[in-house]
């Protein structure tokens, strides 16, 4: 009876951190993704080598662990399997707040639409989008992303965002007048 109590203290003391060590946070967090292919959901082999869960994390969930637990389009991108990337919509702009800005003047920037991501770029006033850096931003959610701009010149400025799949949005255009002088 000893010897039993023994094997079974043993057994649980080595199998119990294999299965504490999955975390179902990380599941729901694939699970809530837009992207994650239905079949694959709730299912602890997408992060792990084991479909049990626990244990030695593969590719997906070295990735994931990697980069602070946040799916990104790089990471879709690199894991096709997983991600149904054919849903991946594009970018849109609705609104930017304000739309009229002074010349020489710092403006907070809010750019309102739909279907951006953390790993979208903000363009502004570009021809070509290899020649066009991008622009600091703050992605605070699909709907919305903040920024700061100061226009040097007066006239009509556009805004356009890409995904990081290279989906580009329609274009959003601006006024920047001159500052008034007394």
């Amino acid at each position: 009876m000893k010897n039993k109590k023994i094997v079974l203290s043993l057994l649980i003391s080595i199998l119990l951190p294999l299965k504490v060590w999955a975390n179902p946070h990380d599941m729901e967090i694939f699970n809530n993704d837009k992207f994650a292919r239905p079949e694959m959901k709730n299912m602890c082999s997408v992060c792990h080598e084991n479909p049990s869960g626990g244990g030695t994390r593969n590719a997906f969930g070295v990735a994931f662990e990697a980069n602070n637990e946040v799916i990104t389009n790089n990471i879709r991108k690199k894991f096709p399997e997983l991600f149904d990337l054919l849903k991946a919509s594009v970018p849109r702009i609705l609104r930017v707040k304000p739309s009229v800005f002074v010349v020489g003047q710092e403006a907070k920037v809010m750019i309102l639409g739909a279907n951006f991501a953390n790993d979208s770029i903000v363009h502004i006033d570009s021809v070509s989008l290899e020649s066009t850096p991008h622009i600091e931003h703050t992605f605070v959610s699909p709907k919305r992303i903040d920024l700061t701009v100061t226009f040097n010149k007066p006239g009509k400025h556009t805004f356009h965002v890409v995904s990081a799949l290279g989906q580009v949005s329609n274009v959003f255009k601006v006024v920047a007048k001159p500052q008034k002088t007394l």
